[in-house]
């Protein structure tokens, strides 16, 4: 038997969560985990293992790229693979996202095709 995909969302923006949560449903037999800052989903990866991260870049308190970098530097969780997305990020904010450990970034608002296709590429490679 298949052990079940665990996913886990870190985004301040309950109603996105929630949205994001139903897509993973429609993709396949994945548990979707919930994180609504930076460093509840720093505590969230070590405890969890998730299998990928999604990751949003503007929350209050540690941003989605620098928690991505802690998650990267610590031995514990540096091979999850993290998908960033953000409305907010300029050409800049992309490169140290990137730069921080993110796999890639995807822009918001979110084609639903690219999304499933960037998280099948990680969840199912």
């Amino acid at each position: 038997m298949l052990t079940k995909k665990k996913v886990l969302i870190v985004d301040d923006d309950v109603s996105l969560s929630k949205i994001l949560n139903l897509a993973f449903n429609l993709i396949g037999d994945i548990e979707v985990l919930n994180a609504y800052n930076g460093e509840e989903g720093i505590m969230k990866s070590i405890s969890e293992k998730p299998d990928l991260i999604i990751m949003d870049y503007k929350m209050p308190g540690i941003n989605g790229w620098e928690a991505a970098k802690r998650i990267k530097e610590d031995p514990i969780t540096k091979n999850i693979p993290i998908i960033g997305y953000t409305a907010w990020a300029g050409k800049e904010d992309i490169q140290r996202g990137i730069k921080y450990g993110l796999n890639e970034i995807i822009t918001k608002p979110i084609d639903v095709n690219i999304w499933e296709e960037k998280v099948k590429k990680y969840l199912y490679r």
